[in-house]
Parts: C-alpha cells; sequence; structure tokens
C-alpha cells in the first residue's frame, strides 16, 4: 500500500475566464466590475492567468519521481479545482496506508496554512475518511530549503557588494504573534549567513491599498527607500516568502516592485523562485521522508 502525498497551494486561475470564480472564492464574494477589471489587468500583465496550479502539478509530478513507487503525489488547491477536499476524498478510496497531506508554504499561519489543515480536517470529519491522515507544516529549517535558496541565490551572479532584499507577504498585525513571521524572520537570516551575503533587509509586501488595520512592515516600498538613501545602486529582490512564483512574485515583485525601484535610481533584479527545480524537489523529498519515518 502507498503512502499518498497531497501538496497544497492556493490555487489560482488557469486562464481568463476562470479569475472571476477564483477571486469570489478567494475573497468570499464578487468584486464590484471596477474592482474585477483591475484585477483581470494585473492578471493580463503576468500572461492572462496564475502560473500556480500547474507549477504545483509539476512540483507533485517530480516529487512522486524523486520517492519512488511508494508514494503517490497529488496537488490540491484551497481556491481553485482540485479543491482539497475534492482530492482528499478521491485519495482516501485509493486505499492508502496512509495520506500525508504537505503544505508548500513552509510557515505557518492561520490566514493560510493553518486555513487549509482546518479545511482538510473538517471534511475528514465530515465524510469519516478512515485513512489515517497527517499534516506537514512549519519545515522551514529543513536544511535542503534553506540550500535550495542559497544555491539561487549563488547562481545568479552572485554580488557580495550588492542589497538583497527579501520578501514575504505581509499579515494584519493582529496576527504578528503567530508563528509566520518568526519564522520568516529566522530564514532569511539563515539563508543571508549561508549565502555570505553582507547587506540585506526584509521587507513586506501585498498590503491592500485601503487596509482598515495596521498590517506588519516595514514595507517593500519602505526598504527600496532605505536602500537608495544608502547610496546602494541596486536591489536584488529574494522571495523568500513563496516556494513558486503566481501574482505575487510576477506582478507585485516584477512589475511594481521593480518599477518603483527603478525610478528610484536603483538597477534590479529578482532571484527566481524555486518552482520545480531539482534542489527544491531534493528539499521536498527530505521532508517528506523524515516524516513518514519519524511519525510511524
Amino acid at each position: 500500500m502507498k503512502t499518498g502525498v497531497i501538496l497544497v497551494t492556493l490555487g489560482g486561475p488557469r486562464s481568463p475566464e476562470e479569475i472571476p470564480e477564483f477571486i469570489k472564492h478567494f475573497i468570499g464574494r464578487e468584486l464590484p466590475p471596477p474592482a474585477m477589471k483591475a484585477v483581470i489587468e494585473r492578471y493580463r500583465l503576468i500572461g492572462g492567468f496564475s502560473p500556480l496550479a500547474r507549477i504545483t502539478e509539476e512540483q507533485a509530478k517530480a516529487l512522486g519521481e524523486a520517492l519512488g513507487k511508494g508514494y503517490l503525489c497529488v496537488p490540491a488547491f484551497r481556491h481553485s479545482r482540485p479543491f482539497i477536499e475534492d482530492v482528499l476524498e478521491r485519495m482516501a478510496a485509493s486505499g492508502p496506508a496512509r495520506i500525508l497531506v504537505l503544505l508548500l508554504s513552509p510557515f505557518y499561519t492561520s490566514v493560510t496554512t493553518g486555513n487549509y489543515i482546518d479545511v482538510a480536517k473538517s471534511h475528514i470529519e465530515k465524510r469519516s475518511l478512515s485513512v489515517p491522515v497527517d499534516f506537514i507544516h512549519s519545515w522551514y529549517k529543513e536544511p535542503l530549503f534553506i540550500e535550495s535558496w542559497v544555491e539561487a541565490i549563488r547562481s545568479d551572479s552572485f554580488d557580495e557588494q550588492a542589497f538583497y532584499l527579501f520578501s514575504a507577504h505581509s499579515l494584519p498585525m493582529k496576527f504578528s504573534g503567530e508563528p509566520y513571521r518568526r519564522q520568516i524572520e529566522e530564514t532569511v537570516a539563515l539563508v543571508a549567513s549561508r549565502a555570505g551575503i553582507r547587506n540585506h533587509a526584509l521587507g513586506w509586501q501585498s498590503i491592500p491599498n485601503h487596509a482598515a488595520e495596521p498590517w506588519i512592515t516595514p514595507t517593500v516600498e519602505e526598504k527600496i527607500d532605505a536602500i537608495a538613501s544608502a547610496c546602494f545602486k541596486g536591489v536584488i529582490h529574494v522571495p523568500i516568502g513563496f516556494t513558486a512564483d503566481h501574482i505575487e512574485t510576477l506582478y507585485d515583485i516584477d512589475i511594481t516592485h521593480r518599477q518603483y525601484a527603478l525610478e528610484r535610481g536603483l538597477s534590479f533584479r529578482r532571484i527566481p523562485s524555486l518552482n520545480a527545480g531539482e534542489p527544491f524537489i531534493k528539499a521536498l523529498k527530505e521532508v517528506v521522508t523524515k516524516f513518514n519515518a519519524d511519525e510511524r
């Protein structure tokens, strides 16, 4: 009997036609037409859709091949098809020895990873699924994960004199006491130390324009201002909070942050996301096999 591994991410629209349905599922309501038009325009600027679902599928395929015949790896999404609940149902029906739900964000917060776990647990209880199900999260300290980022940085024209700006999705301040913020900060420190980065900072991104409450700062824009003021010539952006490309890397970073930096006289480039690269797949394999061995 195989061990089932479900790789879980947010999901995303696979085509322009799927954008309204995805956004409605994501925020719980339909957007007013002007707001939806703005969202669609953002997706248009990155190709018309999100690559996240496809990348997660590639990660699942590559991880399955790396783990071997004792495992069955499939993707699942919180806000697009196939949904977590549906994949759990199908996986349980296939008769695995156990199911491991691998959260592809290694950082824990109740808003994302915690919510995905709650959704899965609720479905398991509702459907009385008898297969043992365990959840893998908070694996941010896995050495091969850290090395994945170090390798990505080192292979991208590493410059000891450059300023490396790490970023992650911000959260409302009321969630700042959850593990997420500390885990991000620890990861930045580990990667910067291993890579030998002398000049670096962490900025928080993707804060809504009209947020009704305080969010975790400093923002990426505030850090770019400080970098310019310190007379650095450019920014090398490390999307440490994301393990795959989606709208927050392809639009927020590659378009918005890039333009902000260029307007302040700074050069700008981004370290590529980990996606389904071999170093990251090796890290995921290690995370799964360690967990599977420890929990038996």
